[in-house]
């Protein structure tokens, strides 16, 4: 892009509001290899989005706006169309013009696909890995170590399972991953308040843990004030500059849209910080405009 279409991005995103879609996610297929526990959209439909639907999607929104994109699933390193594989994906979404492509994988398959960012899911070591994934954690593990060259992080989705192995976890990802940081989400009940769900208490609980483990210089992604907001409750969503296409339909922020109940719960870390940046305060989250 040249600078003058930076500066009317900028310009849209940061005074003007527009709530055009910025972000695209696009859920390229639903077929996943595991049954985590605090899953329920894979395996539903078990087939792939076709690559002439993902071309279409991709410059209709990139006309409507959008710049930035994110492939997800089910796994979307299980997606396939003929001969089109994930890196075909990739390559032509950056040959549309969007910016930044970044893929949220399991981490079960190598990680050979080269978006901008590769998000790997691991929530929990050993036996908390097990019980939520259903798998030992040694595969994923693995393939990190050999994708080391590439630019990646890590998501760890907070629940009553692993809330009590935060610590234990940075400290884990801090020796052996030097290189890598942990964003946290929260676990977000999208088929009504289930086990996993942390209590207003707990989840405060966790966040003051996840803060103490930043300030001590442990690889916590989350801003200080966008764990704060999350702890608060205290901002808008649905936000309508992001949306998720699937092959059922297009919603504004995520496949959840219209239930409030999922939205008070809501556990997508990065929507905060994407809300906070809106709101120019550039300070709390400029270690993570640094990282990526």
């Amino acid at each position: 892009m040249r600078p003058v279409e930076y500066f009317k991005l900028a310009n849209d995103f940061f005074l003007l509001k527009k709530d055009r879609p910025y972000i695209l996610g696009l859920v390229i297929t639903d077929l996943c290899n595991l049954n985590c526990k605090h899953c329920r959209v894979a395996n539903i439909y078990k087939q792939h989005m076709p690559y002439s639907e993902i071309e279409m999607h991709l410059r209709t929104y990139y006309l409507r706006g959008a710049r930035f994109l994110y492939l997800e699933g089910g796994e979307p390193y299980l997606w396939r169309d003929n001969y089109y594989h994930l890196e075909d994906i990739v390559h032509l979404a950056k040959k549309i013009g969007f910016l930044r492509v970044h893929i949220y994988t399991n981490g079960t398959f190598p990680l050979t696909a080269h978006p901008d960012f590769t998000w790997v899911s691991m929530d929990g070591l050993a036996e908390t890995y097990r019980t939520i994934r259903g798998i030992p954690i040694e595969r994923v593990l693995s393939n990190i170590f050999k994708a080391d060259h590439q630019r990646h992080g890590l998501i760890y989705t907070v629940n009553t399972i692993n809330s009590g192995e935060i610590r234990k976890f940075l400290n884990f990802v801090h020796f052996e991953f030097p290189r890598l940081k942990v964003m946290f989400f929260f676990h977000t009940p999208y088929y009504g308040v289930d086990s996993l769900l942390l209590s207003q208490n707990e989840k405060n609980e966790a966040i003051r843990m996840i803060i103490d483990c930043k300030e001590e210089g442990l690889p916590v992604l989350n801003s200080k004030a966008g764990l704060q907001t999350i702890a608060s409750g205290l901002y808008n969503r649905p936000m309508k500059i992001s949306w998720v296409v699937d092959q059922t339909g297009e919603y504004p922020c995520c496949r959840a849209y219209g239930h409030p109940e999922v939205c008070k719960h809501c556990g997508y870390s990065s929507g905060v910080e994407i809300a906070l940046l809106r709101s120019i305060r550039l300070n709390p989250i400029k270690e993570m405009v640094e990282w990526f």
